[in-house]
């Protein structure tokens, strides 16, 4: 051992008193406890021969590795822990002769006769109830309600598949009164386009 590693281990053995009972965390980590109370982690060898001086710790003092992680979640929990139903506040002590579920318990002959029997309240005007409101009357023809471009527009691109379908072999039932309607689309094309040329005169 070289003569600076005997005067360091010397000199940290002065200034250190000697432990008088060890502790071990869950971590592995251990303190030697001094006699006034005091927590020291003794100085170690490093893996390249240097020495790690001796770490007093603060009284009160826990690593964060011994600190319990508890998320925002957990914390909650903890926090309101108890009866479900029952809150935060002291419970009131049993009405005697009330079971819960039951009704409340039969009063004395005498007792109904003092209780005074419950007034009427005076009438107020019955205002008249307000008639409902109209509903809106929707046009039936959806048809009405969509601009005439859009809807020349779509019919165009209907007419385009029942032609795509005639071209086809085998059609189901749908199909055959897709075809079905092809005059009737035609013709509303021809109409909305007739609409659209006088509009734009």
């Amino acid at each position: 051992m070289c003569l600076a590693a005997v005067k360091l281990s010397r000199a940290m053995a002065g200034q250190i008193p000697r432990p008088s009972n060890v502790e071990t965390t869950n971590t592995g980590t251990v303190y030697h406890v001094q006699e006034d109370g005091s927590k020291v982690i003794a100085g170690s060898r490093r893996p390249d021969g240097t020495l790690r001086k001796p770490v007093r710790v603060r009284a009160g003092y826990t690593p964060l590795e011994e600190n319990l992680y508890k998320g925002p979640e957990a914390q909650q929990r903890a926090q309101t822990r108890g009866i479900p139903g029952l809150g935060p506040s002291t419970p009131q002590p049993a009405r005697s002769g009330y079971i819960p579920g039951m009704g409340p318990p039969e009063q004395p002959k005498a007792a109904k006769a003092k209780a005074k029997p419950k007034e009427p309240k005076p009438k107020t005007e019955a205002k008249p109830k307000a008639e409902p409101k109209a509903k809106e009357v929707k046009p039936e023809d959806p048809k009405a309600e969509v601009k005439p471009e859009n809807r020349l527009r779509n019919l165009r691109k209907k007419l385009t598949e029942i032609c795509s379908l005639e071209e086809r072999g085998d059609l189901t039932e749908e199909q055959q009164q897709k075809i079905a309607r092809k005059a009737e689309l035609q013709e509303e094309v021809d109409e909305l386009e007739h609409q659209l040329a006088q509009l734009n005169l």
